[in-house]
């Protein structure tokens, strides 16, 4: 088991960012979760883009270049919805 989570961190992190968004989102505020979801899909793309394709782990899914694009895209795309989001009222 520690071996697996030694090895398997970069996708652990952002599965953790994720859930922690998504307890924002139910709990606190949706426009902050969702900016936290943008910004753990960012934290996937800069450390696909920062690690060996050992070490990326299961952030590896296709080649480089397309995973990167994909995340890239997601995360800003995001990120810009999040903003564009009105503020709900309470």
């Amino acid at each position: 088991m520690k071996t697996f989570v030694k090895q398997q961190w970069p996708i652990l992190s952002v599965y953790l960012g994720i859930l922690a968004s998504l307890i924002v989102v139910v709990y606190v505020d949706f426009r902050f979760g969702a900016i936290l979801l943008s910004l753990s899909v960012l934290l996937a793309f800069v450390l696909r883009l920062r690690l060996s394709d050992s070490a990326a782990g299961l952030l590896k899914i296709r080649r480089r270049r397309v995973d990167l694009t994909v995340l890239a895209t997601l995360g800003t795309f995001l990120f810009i919805l999040a903003l564009v989001v009105p503020q709900g009222s309470k």
